[in-house]
């Protein structure tokens, strides 16, 4: 555990970059097309101007590219919080669709977006999709009662999965919900209902300050095998868990196993790494310095 802690270590952020845009990094993934970790950031703040559609690229050897990767297509992107790798190359990135610090939740903010990355290093928009209006088989929401707040996105067989850091269940577990068909979905732009269910439920709890404090999914990423690498924070106006935690769920509605414990640091983003035999961490440290850990598998 000692020497795991010593590998969580500064990104290095070139000054051109630094010195106009602050980062709160929030989700992560391997784009082979350019050699390059894609990281995504809470609200980037570039030049004081808000919600800017960029993306931001980070070598392997931990040093971000001075040029941001910009989304054409949207004026804003208010509040992304995940990325991962879908079909041909192209990416999928998804806002939180929580509500704002004045409680509304504006289109910008409601976001799943499927992107390509040009020669040029832009991202096109090839389709979007708001989540937000998605029914269950019932007409309600497949998420239940509370603000939906999707942090953690993951592809494999064709399906979206969507990590919600809230709401929690009655009992704490967090879900993560499950979008067969997903490009179908994404390109016509609706969901129909029932689509979008519950594929699991799984307490990520800890103990902190004498309590066991319950965490909601801030990122995910499947292993070969199926399984899935989870990060953990305490949501948002819930009792703090004191930073938070990497988790691995060996299948939907397990009991996860707890493989790291982050005191006084919020793991936001997860990747495997491109020869599957380590992943990378990133964290969000509220626009200061934004650090990072290689974790083997």
């Amino acid at each position: 555990m000692i020497a795991c802690a010593a590998l969580i270590v500064p990104i290095k952020v070139p000054r051109e970059l630094s010195e106009r845009t602050s980062l709160e990094l929030s989700g992560a993934v391997w784009s082979s097309a350019l050699s390059r970790y894609l990281l995504v950031s809470d609200d980037v703040n570039e030049e004081g101007s808000k919600h800017e559609p960029v993306m931001f690229a980070l070598s392997e050897a931990g040093q971000l590219d001075g040029a941001p990767i910009r989304i054409e297509g949207i004026a804003e992107l208010n509040d992304p919080e995940s990325i991962t790798a879908a079909p041909d190359g192209t990416l999928f990135v998804c806002t939180s669709h929580s509500p704002n610090k004045k409680g509304h939740v504006p289109e910008s903010r409601r976001r799943l977006l499927q992107l390509a990355i040009t020669p040029d290093r832009k991202a096109k928009v090839l389709g979007h999709l708001d989540l937000s209006v998605a029914r269950g088989a019932d007409g309600k929401p497949p998420w239940g009662a509370g603000s939906l707040d999707i942090e953690g996105l993951a592809f494999r067989d064709g399906a979206l999965f969507m990590g919600l850091k809230s709401p929690l269940g009655s009992d704490g577990s967090a879900a993560i919900l499950r979008l067969p068909d997903a490009l179908a979905a994404i390109q016509s732009g609706v969901i129909q209902d029932g689509a979008l269910s519950v594929w699991s439920r799984t307490r990520l709890c800890v103990p902190h300050a004498g309590k066991s404090v319950c965490e909601g999914i801030s990122d995910l990423a499947f292993l070969p095998n199926g399984s899935l690498l989870v990060t953990g924070n305490a949501p948002k106006g819930m009792p703090t868990d004191g930073g938070g935690s990497l988790w691995k769920l060996a299948a939907p509605n397990g009991a996860p196993t707890l493989l790291k414990r982050f005191e006084g640091l919020k793991p936001e983003g997860v990747a495997l790494s491109p020869d599957r035999v380590s992943a990378i961490v990133v964290f969000d440290t509220d626009g200061k310095e934004p650090l990072w850990i290689r974790w083997p598998l």
